[in-house]
């Protein structure tokens, strides 16, 4: 089967170089917010990254305890798929940053103990 140009096609205004934005066809999806590609600036350090890594670490689970708070107070202004992916997405950044933050402990250990 031949896949033709138009069975494949999206709109010029969704597609910026090899990010496809995403379309909310509901209200409710992503809390009526549009979707905006996630366009990081580079860290001129090493602790400069890990700043701004732990700063969207704190942000999710920031969001997440909101949106939970926000489902339960008022259960019809949010999803409750959008209350899990935040929770998941909170605790999976939590624990690589753990992982990552030990992993820095024990290489800089490893550092100082070499004789």
């Amino acid at each position: 089967m031949k896949i033709t140009d138009s069975m494949w096609a999206l709109p010029n205004d969704l597609v910026k170089g090899d990010i496809i934005g995403l379309k909310t066809t509901r209200e409710g999806h992503q809390n009526g917010l549009p979707l905006a590609a996630n366009v990081e600036n580079p860290a001129g350090s090493f602790a400069e990254a890990l700043n701004k890594a732990f700063a969207l670490v704190n942000d999710q689970q920031i969001t997440a305890e909101e949106l939970a708070t926000r489902m339960a107070t008022d259960p019809a202004s949010v999803d409750a798929h959008t209350v899990m992916i935040a929770g998941e997405k909170a605790r999976i950044s939590l624990t690589f940053a753990k992982a990552v933050a030990d992993s820095a402990v024990k290489t800089y250990r490893e550092l100082t103990n070499l004789r």
